[in-house]
């Protein structure tokens, strides 16, 4: 590997993260499609490990942040995580502390249910339904349904 392979890997690297912020797997794929030689892909996404241009864990972090925003649960964001090519320790160790954001499943909640404060069995199935796609467990959709009654109920 010559001196010149060696910034051509790192300069389609840096383009590459320019335009999509990727884990070191995906940035390694990224470039073995656009045709860089895995010698050459390799030390690109070491060197930009090493500079700190490039961190999974962090990029994890940021990525956890986003789908949480979205309302998801453990679930969905460990399957996006896993998606966007995280080492599955990491994936592990992000999720290990995750909290849903209950106030956002209450709002989904009200929006589906239009703050019917007695709704009937198939609409809360659809709600409970529309959660677990959500990527939240059973638990968590009780006490969101279970806070959003409540709630309900004080506003009476």
């Amino acid at each position: 590997m010559t001196e010149e392979s060696k910034k051509k890997a790192l300069t389609v690297a840096a383009n590459v993260l320019t335009y999509k912020n990727r884990s070191s797997a995906a940035l390694y794929d990224r470039l073995i499609e656009k045709g860089q030689p895995e010698e050459e892909a390799a030390y690109a996404v070491s060197r930009l490990m090493e500079l700190g241009f490039l961190n999974d864990e962090e990029y994890g972090r940021s990525l956890l942040a986003s789908c949480r925003a979205k309302g998801w649960g453990r679930a969905r964001i460990k399957q996006e995580l896993k998606k966007r090519q995280l080492e599955p320790e990491l994936v592990d160790r992000l999720l290990e502390d995750f909290e849903p954001d209950y106030d956002k499943m209450k709002k989904l909640i009200a929006s589906k249910l239009k703050n019917n404060p007695s709704p009937d069995r198939a609409a809360v199935k659809r709600v409970a339904d529309s959660l677990a796609r959500r990527g939240f467990g059973w638990d968590q959709i009780k006490r969101a349904l279970d806070e959003y009654t409540q709630q309900l109920e004080e506003m009476e």
